[in-house]
């Protein structure tokens, strides 16, 4: 099968599985580099590249468990995009979404307007995309990156080290700052924290109810606000003179 055929007949098998025409083309992009390596650059060029068949069956195993399973085409190739860096994910960590780079970009804005040297955690990392790109951006910043889920953390440990920036964070696991040394105080509190009340659930796409981690997804309260409620109470103790706090929020 040539590209273009397998290309064309993949984006209509998702769209006809209920994916919106942009998302479908999309997800046939992502899967045809990761299968194949192919590139936008070869769909528009090479169209007629034949494909070796071993290829098109493992590439259909893929469509298909996305299709049936509905399980999101970054924990089938365990890779998200965030702020143009890659990403390791797998079911034990959220998604990386691009609101959440909003969240970054101002954090990084305030930072601009300041000389001095900013000590920043990261509440619940998960991928460890928040904290990493902090890093990334503010070498002179001393960062914190904490999570209740050693899983997630062993992710954002890997995500750190293959962007070489391991050596730049200090990662914890904690439930917000239960386990950090009292003593210690920030200059920035950032966090992506759970905001879906556990009454939403039945209203949310089927692959993020079934398959991204609902501890990183739900509160235990109706409101979705109990996440806050706790970061914010113990954040009185722990802010420095002037600092602050960034958190994403829901609707």
């Amino acid at each position: 099968m040539y590209l273009n055929k397998l290309n064309q007949n993949t984006i209509i098998k998702l769209e006809n599985a209920g994916i919106e025409k942009r998302e479908a083309r999309i997800e046939t992009e992502i899967l045809l580099n990761h299968v194949f390596e192919i590139t936008k650059k070869d769909l528009i060029l090479n169209p007629e590249k034949p494909l070796p068949s071993d290829k098109i069956e493992i590439f259909n195993k893929f469509v298909d468990r996305r299709i049936k399973e509905k399980i999101p085409v970054q924990y089938l190739t365990n890779k998200a995009f965030f702020m143009g860096k890659e990403f390791y994910v797998d079911g034990n960590v959220l998604i990386p979404r691009p609101e959440t780079e909003i969240l970054v970009e101002e954090i990084l804005c305030h930072c601009e307007q300041s000389d001095a040297i900013q000590k920043i955690i990261d509440i619940g990392t998960g991928t460890g995309c928040i904290a990493i790109m902090l890093a990334l951006n503010l070498p002179n910043a001393e960062v914190y990156a904490s999570d209740i889920s050693e899983k997630a953390l062993e992710i954002a440990r890997f995500n750190a080290k293959k962007l070489e920036l391991e050596s730049k964070i200090s990662f914890l696991n904690s439930d917000i700052f239960k386990n950090i040394d009292n003593k210690e105080k920030f200059d920035i509190i950032v966090s992506n924290p759970p905001y879906i009340s556990v009454d939403e659930k039945p209203e949310l796409q089927r692959e993020v109810a079934l398959h991204e981690p609902h501890a990183a997804l739900f509160t235990e309260d109706k409101n979705g606000v109990s996440f806050y409620e706790k970061l914010i109470s113990q954040a009185k103790k722990r802010l420095n003179a002037g600092g602050f706090i960034a958190v994403e929020i829901g609707f």
